[in-house]
């Protein structure tokens, strides 16, 4: 996710702003003549986005269980239902199956509804020990620390 500023374009995450260098870099050495294929979209909202990112930060912080991005990624994704259901295909066993919530799978409504579930979800299951206001000053903090 890159970032519109003054200054140009920038990760809107340190994730980002690091593989937005490594691309810049690879633009930079490569040879003429050498095809590049990409796609773009206006993401939905900005905003929206980091502070989602700065919940899974918070939980990777503060979770023994779910501590990488990654990890909490998935663990919201099933805390919030947002999965299906599949057999496996060895052992016939169900199994959650987390769903995408990439730009082209969930528009900004349902965006906002799966970011209310997913703060319900992780106060109430992941780190019941925090409040919803001590989380969203948490979340902003880090948000601010990515700008």
């Amino acid at each position: 996710m890159l970032l519109k500023t003054d200054k140009g374009l920038r990760g809107s995450t340190p994730a980002d702003q690091d593989a937005w260098a490594k691309f810049r870099r690879k633009l930079e050495t490569m040879k003429p003549g050498t095809w590049l294929r990409m796609e773009w979209a206006r993401p939905r909202n900005g905003r929206h986005h980091r502070k989602f990112f700065a919940l899974l930060q918070l939980v990777a912080e503060n979770s023994e269980t779910y501590n990488t991005t990654e990890k909490a990624l998935v663990a919201v994704k099933l805390v919030t239902g947002h999965f299906d259901l599949m057999a496996h295909p060895e052992t016939g066993e169900i199994m959650q199956v987390p769903r995408s919530i990439s730009y082209d799978s969930m528009g900004q409504d349902e965006f906002d509804k799966f970011y209310s579930a997913a703060i319900d979800g992780v106060l109430q299951h992941i780190l019941p020990h925090l409040d919803k206001e001590k989380a969203e000053r948490l979340i902003d903090m880090i948000v601010e620390g990515w700008s």
